[in-house]
């Protein structure tokens, strides 16, 4: 017997439609460096919990890290402007 193969499911972006529709032409994703780094500082954020309610230590933690390096890019490109 043998298993079906895996699906993996695509995460929408939170621009996604506006991201596609001028992607084409330009060769851009449609979000500027602080929106990319506050999505994935949301998104990891609610990674971290589901790991942690599943009790994924090592998970859990790189999530945080991955969360806390999201939010210290959003403040250095702050600091910037």
């Amino acid at each position: 017997m043998s298993k079906p193969p895996r699906q993996f499911l695509k995460a929408p972006a939170p621009n996604d439609q506006q991201a596609t529709a001028g992607a084409a032409d330009s060769g851009q994703t449609g979000m500027s460096v602080m929106e990319t780094a506050q999505y994935i500082s949301e998104f990891a954020a609610e990674l971290s919990f589901l790991a942690r309610e599943a009790r994924l230590d090592l998970l859990t933690y790189l999530l945080d890290m991955v969360r806390l390096e999201a939010i210290r890019t959003l403040q250095v490109a702050e600091k910037d402007r």
